[in-house]
């Protein structure tokens, strides 16, 4: 095969894998089932994750994301074992996790800023999202002053699980 078919093998596998860990996200923190993106993740998802019968969804969507991770890492490397390989897959998953996580707070702080009061469905995902993100942390740290350094906190705890999974990845591997 060439390295284009590679290269776009890859890329779906990628593509595949971010939208599985979404999945899990809005399963994870019980976004509105109803709402019409939600429903396109769980359109494209579902199917891959009733193979799973009696895991919890959230699991599930993580299991067909790592899945995925592992396929689009067979399109191009064929040279290393298959348990270095699902090793490889489970950390970049959970990395691509917390990266996400740590973008919808990003998203939630803009959008308190731009359109507070907007009702358009992804906004509502993202305030959805980020709120449940920052609520434990708003417990612990009130705003002051009617600021809310909850996503400070927030932005720091995610950077630093990505940190350290990235060298617990590298340290294991």
């Amino acid at each position: 095969m060439n390295s284009s078919l590679f290269s776009f093998l890859e890329l779906v596998s990628t593509g595949l894998m971010f939208i599985a860990v979404i999945y899990s996200i809005f399963s994870i923190f019980k976004v509105n089932y109803f709402n019409p993106i939600v429903q396109i993740f769980i359109k494209i998802v579902g199917p891959f994750t009733k193979v799973f019968i009696g895991i919890n969804k959230s699991i599930s969507g993580l299991i067909v994301a790592i899945i995925f991770k592992f396929l689009g890492l067979l399109s191009y490397v064929t040279s290393y074992s298959y348990v270095l390989l699902i090793s490889i897959s489970f950390f970049e998953v959970l990395i691509v996790f917390f990266k996400i996580l740590f973008y919808f707070v990003i998203a939630g702080v803009v959008k308190s800023w731009v359109a507070p009061f907007s009702k358009n469905d992804i906004w509502v995902i993202v305030e959805e999202v980020s709120n449940k993100i920052l609520d434990p942390i708003r417990k612990f740290i009130p705003a002051f002053g009617g600021l809310d350094f909850s996503p400070i906190f927030a932005f720091i705890l995610l950077n630093s699980i990505n940190v350290f999974l990235a060298q617990l990845a590298v340290s294991i591997l």
